[in-house]
């Protein structure tokens, strides 16, 4: 694949149709996406901002939403999920990653709104990361998530992740992929 192939299997656009018939727009994420980033951390549940950030974040700071769409599609990539709505685009899902510096391995994340959940759309978002990952040769993604997310446990585990508890905090996990292997 040449460079430029490369480069417009990852920033292309695509049209998907979830579980319950809604059809969805999956596209890189970039500095415009300040407010519908804003909207969508906002309107998560509690417990889906505490699985997100494993925290309390309540309502985003502009530093945060600044760091989550300063994307520079090599170091750091997101890809969102959008509907139409009445008032234009609304973010339905989120999934991103972030290379460490050895560039063989990346943290990543899924978040998706409430309403949205269990519909295939985290498996479309972390499908769209593992072939970027694959196409920028990353070996290894990894997530550090909350042990009690029995929905992310299921997608993992139907998806091929290794699960593992974190060592160092026995309420997280540590879920792997292997790239090379799958």
């Amino acid at each position: 694949m040449s460079n430029n192939e490369h480069q417009d299997a990852l920033s292309r656009t695509v049209t998907e149709k979830l579980r319950n018939g809604q059809v969805v727009t999956v596209r890189p994420l970039d500095r415009g996406d300040i407010e519908l980033e804003r909207e969508f951390i906002t309107n998560l549940s509690a417990e889906s901002r505490h699985f997100r950030f494993l925290g309390g974040v309540g309502k985003p700071s502009q530093q945060l939403l600044e760091r989550l769409t300063d994307i520079d599609h090599d170091q750091r990539e997101a890809f969102i999920a959008v509907i139409e709505d009445s008032g234009g685009e609304k973010e339905i899902g989120v999934s991103r990653y972030a290379v460490e510096s050895g560039g063989s391995a990346a943290e990543c994340a899924v978040v998706i709104a409430d309403d949205w959940q269990m519909q295939g759309l985290g498996t479309l978002l972390l499908n769209r990361l593992i072939e970027s990952a694959r196409a920028r040769g990353i070996d290894h993604l990894y997530s550090i998530d909350s042990a009690e997310n029995a929905k992310l446990r299921q997608v993992a585990g139907d998806m091929g992740w290794d699960c593992r508890s974190d060592p160092e905090d026995h309420t997280q996990v540590i879920y792997t992929l292997d790239l090379s292997e799958a």
